[in-house]
């Protein structure tokens, strides 16, 4: 927002040179991010950058009340306007439906305008602000708004059907001809301000074309209201519109500031307009929030607070500079009268924080805590996560970030958004799901490297998934470790060749993640998941429990990204990994007796799983078997169709003792047997 330094001379004097005060406001937590130089007509401008809980810097009296702050200085108001006229106007009422929407709304008809031109000084101020003069009317209500804060709208009363103006939630259906020239559709949950034949404008957003000020207007209605700051944003969201108007009242107007803002544009109405007549003011409902809010602190949480003595008389110089009412009402012990444009305000530490800042964090003298802090232990979340973006980077692949909000692309409405969180009011258009997954974001990623020119894209992340709460209150969040492989390993010297990745080169990541990680007794089992292959999709499990899945992207989500590459795709639960991960592990001793290994050869029906036999096998070995590994898989013209042939490499090693061949052939014969019985299979020697 820009802010002119000429305007804030009639609010409080600047004492030169002007980019001191730009300065000491920046320090004082208003940030002024550029001060720049205007030579025709001759002013500085602030530009400035505005935190979300400060609306009362949204307007030229609100920077000037700031820098009376800051500096020392007393603040000159404009005199309010007596808002000449005793009676309504006869006929017009208001009649607000929707008291929770607009709980106070005022209007005045200002009849017979003589004069049309702007003054000059209003459109070299409204230039240099960034708004362009549009009419003598609409500029009045554009410079209060910058002035004030307080969002105005100006009505052609001749355009107006009827005498009535109603404030009301639209219709079904129902539609306006913006100012912008835009045909909205409204929805019901929209507010809107209406005549007695249809919506004119859409309430603290942007007016309706049918009844716009023009150079022709004679007859003005001019309205003054508060509008929810929730339902603006909802609506403004909604129909893809910010107005300076709608920015405000997003973020709260000053409600006395309803009566102050209409009362300086009917002074500025009167004095350069010139109309025959102003009406009474008509209002309806009451202003929100008017009830004094006293806040109590004492002197000895200011110590604690900032660790130094601020004097009474300057504590009290201080809040009474930012408009509070400040009053030590016993020694050492003040009650604070908070304004109404002052919302943030809320406990002692809030007023605490305005005193420092105003007394300057600079001058605040720098100590040495009482007491050493007490140690912090990491968290075992973040240990096993670092040790995993080691270990992850150590095998090639590349961290990346993704957008916790997405799409529907590539997910399925049945499965994988059934549990998903929707966002009511997206800040973005068509990001309407908090991820369940993250292969979305993965396959965004990947597009835009291929794009880049990439055939090598190993990827990785650590972050949250999230689903419907359920019966409880909020989402669950679900912290994951997701690995997605693309395109080829490259050769790492001239005598290795590059070869596209595969499945086994996932799952290969993923045992090896999830045995870095803690995991024991790993197997794997059928999973379903509509991004990935059914033939493919697998879930690794620890002790028989789930751990995580992956499996090879389904090609036809991978055509909704223009991939046409295989990408293989995994996630680990960090939660699931994190009993084992963090437990401490035992030295284990060196094996002081020598290892055998012998070979087993099976064949069996396709549908076994090796994880199955491997398991088995280990179990029969009663503590002997030390290690088992598949070094073969065959089939081919001697093994039929449906059965495949399975050679494993088993040790066997004794932590007591060197075995011999007797008692190994022994143990290894009845291995063979039992699989040949459970399995169905048939043993090769």
């Amino acid at each position: 927002m820009k802010i002119s330094t000429n305007w804030l001379k009639d609010f409080v004097e600047l004492a030169p040179p002007i980019p001191r005060i730009a300065d000491r406001l920046t320090l004082a937590g208003l940030e002024v991010k550029k001060v720049e130089t205007l030579e025709n007509p001759q002013d500085v401008l602030f530009e400035i950058e505005i935190t979300s809980n400060r609306p009362d810097w949204l307007s030229h009296i609100g920077v000037a009340r700031e820098i009376a702050a800051v500096e020392g200085l007393s603040l000159k108001l404009p005199a309010p306007d007596s808002e000449t006229g005793r009676n309504p106007p006869p006929g017009w009422k208001i009649n607000v439906k929707d008291l929770e929407g607009c709980p106070y709304y005022t209007g005045v008809l200002i009849e017979g305008i003589t004069a049309t031109k702007t003054p000059d000084f209003m459109v070299h101020r409204l230039a240099a602000c960034g708004i362009r003069s549009v009419s003598l009317i609409v500029d009045i209500t554009n410079y209060v708004l910058l002035e004030y804060g307080q969002p105005l709208h100006a009505f052609d009363a001749d355009l107006l059907q009827g005498k009535e103006i109603q404030v009301r939630k639209a219709k079904s259906g129902e539609k306006i001809l913006a100012i912008n020239g835009a045909t909205l559709d409204l929805k019901q949950e929209d507010l809107v301000i209406a005549d007695s034949g249809h919506a004119i404008a859409i309430a603290g957003v942007m007016g309706g074309k049918g009844t716009e000020i023009s150079e022709r207007t004679r007859n003005v209605f001019l309205e003054s209201a508060f509008f929810d700051p929730a339902r603006v944003r909802k609506t403004s969201r909604r129909h893809q519109l910010s107005t300076d108007s709608s920015y405000r009242f997003e973020r709260r107007v000053d409600p006395e500031g309803v009566d102050y803002g209409r009362q300086r544009a009917l002074a500025l109405i009167k004095q350069y307009a010139k109309p025959r007549h102003i009406s009474a003011v008509i209002k309806a409902g009451e202003k929100p929030g008017l009830k004094v809010k006293s806040i109590h602190f004492r002197d000895d949480e200011i110590r604690a607070t900032l660790g130094c003595e601020i004097k009474s008389t300057q504590v009290a110089s201080i809040l009474t500079r930012l408009g509070c009412d400040a009053k030590q009402h016993a020694p050492g012990s003040w009650k604070i009268g908070v304004p109404s444009f002052r919302p943030d305000l809320e406990r002692p530490v809030d007023l605490i924080e305005e005193i420092a800042r105003i007394f300057g964090y600079e001058n605040i003298p720098e100590t040495l805590p009482e007491r050493a802090p007490g140690l912090v232990g990491e968290s075992a979340r973040l240990r096993i996560e670092k040790k995993l973006r080691r270990f992850l980077c150590g095998l090639g692949l590349h961290e990346t970030v993704t957008f916790s909000l997405i799409s529907d692309q590539g997910l399925d409405p049945a499965s994988d958004l059934a549990t998903a969180v929707q966002i009511v009011n997206p800040l973005h258009h068509g990001l309407h799901w908090m991820r369940p997954t993250l292969v979305t974001g993965f396959l965004g990623v990947i597009q835009r490297n291929i794009n880049a020119g990439a055939d090598s894209i190993p990827l990785f992340e650590i972050a949250n998934t999230y689903r419907s709460p359920g019966k409880q209150k909020h989402p669950a969040e679900e912290r994951v470790c997701a690995i997605a492989l693309y395109g080829k390993f490259a050769a790492k010297s001239w005598k290795d060749a590059a070869r596209p990745v595969s499945f086994y080169d996932l799952k290969g990541i993923v045992e090896a993640v999830a045995e870095y990680a803690g995991c024991r007794e790993l197997c794997s089992a059928k999973a379903v998941r509509s991004y990935l292959l059914p033939e493919t999709s697998q879930e690794i499990r620890m002790w028989q429990n789930p751990v995580g899945f992956f499996g090879q992207v389904a090609p036809a989500v991978l055509r909704q990204w223009d991939i046409k590459d295989p990408v293989f795709y995994a996630e680990l639960s960090i939660d699931k990994m994190l009993a084992p991960g963090d437990a401490p592990r035992k030295f284990r001793d060196w094996p002081r007796y020598p290892a055998v290994e012998r070979d087993l050869s099976l064949m069996v029906r396709d549908e076994v799983r090796c994880s199955d036999l491997m398991h088995e096998i280990r179990a029969l070995g009663g503590g002997l078997v030390s290690g088992v590994g598949l070094f073969d898989l065959f089939r081919g013209k001697r093994v039929p169709e449906g059965f495949k042939n399975l050679a494993f490499r088993v040790v066997y090693r004794s932590p007591e003792k060197t075995l011999i061949a007797e008692e190994i052939q022994k143990l290894h014969d009845r291995i063979a047997e039992t699989l040949v019985k459970k399995y169905q299979a048939q043993f090769q020697k």
